[in-house]
Formats: structure tokens, sequence, C-alpha cells
């Protein structure tokens, strides 16, 4: 054990440190770019575009599963990090994530990335529990977390979906068949009272007395006309409806109800 290795080591501690003594002497990696040493508690690896750091732990453990420096994840970039209720390690390709009640998870890529725009484990989002997972369409991937989850398509780039808005999307409606995917976060509205998430072909608004509705099509443009929920129509209470038998559709909001047909539309205040 020398160099790099070896400095990591002993910055770490040495043998009295978070690793413990060596049980190998410096060994080549698996895909001959670098070196490591096994410790009894962990292993530090090297390679010359990364420097040296340790694996260890869960998160070690998580890494060694998918195939560690061989992996879509390559070499660490950092050792292994404290933050609120946790740990990280960051890798050429991502990062693994543990807290005790979550275990270690891989986040990546764009998810990773919208992930980090809102506050990374101390945002809404809090701690994945899930990895990476195709869509029932296979045109895009989506993650959990602790308080919510994260879709991503290459056209509409990584957003966040909970409470609500979230169950709605996924189980009452076809979700990604019928909105496509989210093309924005949660957002607040204006006048504070709900939120929203639009998609790609559509909306959904919640708020805490009505609960989460989707809008999309000639209704919701209708609606957008009116100035959404800070028209006298206020909130949807209802999805979008059908009349049997003919080409009416209507959707129920706060103050009124919108129909629409192929060729005109009413608004019937209350």
């Amino acid at each position: 054990m020398q160099g790099a290795i070896q400095q990591r080591w002993n910055t770490l501690g040495g043998a009295g440190g978070v690793l413990g003594p060596h049980l190998t002497c410096e060994l080549p990696t698996t895909d001959d770019t670098g070196r490591l040493t096994h410790f009894q508690s962990g292993s530090i690896y090297w390679s010359p575009a990364t420097g040296a750091w340790d694996v260890r732990g869960l998160i070690g453990q998580r890494w060694s599963t998918l195939g560690a420096e061989r992996s879509w994840l390559r070499y660490p970039t950092t050792g292994e990090t404290p933050v609120r209720g946790g740990a990280f390690t960051h890798f050429q390709g991502g990062s693994i994530y543990f807290s005790p009640t979550t275990g270690a998870r891989e986040v990546r890529g764009a998810i990773r990335e919208g992930w980090g725009r809102l506050g990374w484990e101390n945002g809404y989002l809090g701690y994945p529990v899930s990895d990476e997972k195709n869509t029932g369409s296979f045109r895009g991937a989506y993650q959990d977390f602790q308080g919510g989850t994260m879709y991503w398509a290459p056209w509409s780039g990584a957003h966040a979906l909970k409470g609500d808005i979230r169950d709605t999307y996924a189980t009452e409606y076809p979700g990604e068949d019928l909105l496509g995917f989210p093309t924005t976060s949660e957002i607040r509205t204006p006048n504070a009272r709900g939120a929203y998430n639009h998609f790609e072909r559509g909306s959904i608004y919640w708020t805490p007395t009505y609960g989460a509705h989707p809008l999309w099509g000639q209704i919701r443009d209708i609606w957008a006309t009116q100035g959404w929920e800070n028209s006298r129509l206020g909130f949807p209470i209802s999805g979008p409806l059908s009349s049997f038998g003919s080409d009416l559709e209507f959707q129920i909001f706060q103050g009124g109800v919108i129909n629409w047909w192929p060729g005109g539309h009413h608004i019937e205040y209350n």
C-alpha cells in the first residue's frame, strides 16, 4: 500500500480509523484502470481520473452489488459523507444515498439532477426509497422518494409529483398514457390555496378541500382563458366527464360547469 491510497487511509485515521487495518496489499482493479486496497471495514479505490476514495458500509455493499468500478457508477469521486439522517458517496456516474429507514439507493442522470434542484435529501422528496425504473411504456423512467416520485422523459426532463397529485396521476387515470409526462414539478397556485403540475397534455390541480383533479383538451383551454383558478369558476372539483350518447363533455368547478361539444361550449355559473 502506497501513494494516494496510503494518504487517504491515513486521513481516515489509519488502523484505528473508520476503515481499520488493511486486509490486502494494493491490487489492480478489475478493469485495469486503477488500484484498490481492502480494509476491515471497507475499501479504498483509486483511478487517475478520480483520485483515492473510500467506499464502505451499506453504500459499499450496494456499489459492489451493482458491479463496483465496472458498473455504470464507475469510480467514487468522494468518500462516504454524512448528511442529515444518513450519508452519501458520489461516483463518476451518479450517487448512492443511505439512511437507516430507506437503505442504500443509487440515483443518477436527470433524475438525480432534478432531485438536487429540489434540495437533495433536505428537500420535500427526502431520501430515495427505490431504484430508478422504466415507466410502463419504456419511454421514460421514474424513481420513488420518501416524499414523492420523480418522473423523467428525454423530451420533458425530470419533474416531481407528490401527494394527491401523484396518486391521481398514477392510479385514478391512465397517467402517462393520458396526460403524458410532467413538465413541471409541483407548484403552489398564486392564491396559495392549492397546487398543480402541468403535463404534456394537461394539468392536475389540487386543493385541500376538493382533492386532485385532471384537466385536458378544450375544457382546460376554456378554463385558462377565464383566468384559471382565479376566475369565477375557481378550482375543479371533478375530472372531465362525458354525457352518455352525445358528444357533450363537461367538468364541474367550484363556481360552475364548463360544457363543451365539437364546435362550441357554454359555461354555467352557480
